[in-house]
């Protein structure tokens, strides 16, 4: 009667486990509703590194659902894309580079920043009850003061999903960003919303291309880098 019920046992928990196994791994659906927002990029200074920054892409494209969040920035007449896709319940970032027919991509630890993204300096946010509109979104101000310097951001409450900024160096912020500032590397950035739409979002944009090959954060982070440098 034991060696049965020590069976049973062992035979019932692999059951459970494969259960559970299927549910964690299953594929997202093809589709899925969610935000897309088209960001206009502004650079800080003229150049990043080597690198004159009025070359540089003007534009950054963001789909945010319930569960993933992605951005896109391609240039050099398609020679180059930087993607970041967050996982927000695995609190997990995904870097994606292509470079001149390479491509390479690094997945970071729970709660880490995305490879080559500057984390702010013992920050203080003081939140603000002043509005504007952005692209016909009400976005609410906040200060950011670090490292000596301070200046505002922007964030809006209409779009709900639960900690969408952990691409960013502002994960504290629950809500959606319209307005702010970000330095990936040598690059300095100002991020505005210039157009947000309720949409169907195909969920292909959260993937990894096959192509791609997985590498360190080290050896992603020195390419990134390098990209600012001359030879």
């Amino acid at each position: 009667m034991v060696k049965r019920v020590s069976l049973y046992s062992v035979i019932l928990v692999f059951v459970i486990l494969t259960i559970a196994g299927c549910k964690r791994f299953r594929e997202m659906p093809a589709e899925m509703e969610g935000n897309y927002i088209l960001y206009r990029v502004e650079y800080l200074e003229k150049k990043a590194g080597d690198i004159p920054t009025d070359l540089l892409p003007k534009k950054m494209e963001a789909y945010y659902t319930k569960n993933h969040v992605a951005t896109y920035i391609d240039g050099f007449l398609g020679q180059f894309s930087l993607v970041q896709i967050a996982n927000l319940r695995k609190r997990t970032v995904t870097t994606m580079l292509s470079f001149f027919g390479n491509k390479i991509y690094h997945t970071g630890q729970r709660g880490e920043l995305p490879v080559g993204i500057h984390p702010l300096e013992d920050p203080e946010i003081i939140h603000s009850r002043d509005t504007v509109h952005l692209s016909g979104v009400p976005a609410y101000k906040a200060t950011v003061q670090t490292s000596g310097r301070s200046y505002d951001i922007y964030y809006t409450r209409e779009i709900d999903i639960r900690d969408p900024n952990i691409t960013t160096p502002y994960p504290s912020i629950e809500y959606v960003l319209c307005d702010f500032q970000v330095q990936l590397s040598q690059l300095k950035m100002r991020l505005i919303m210039e157009n947000h739409q309720e949409k169907t979002i195909d969920t292909s944009v959260f993937n990894i291309p096959e192509e791609y090959r997985e590498v360190s954060h080290a050896t992603m982070e020195q390419i990134i880098n390098n990209l600012f440098t001359k030879e």
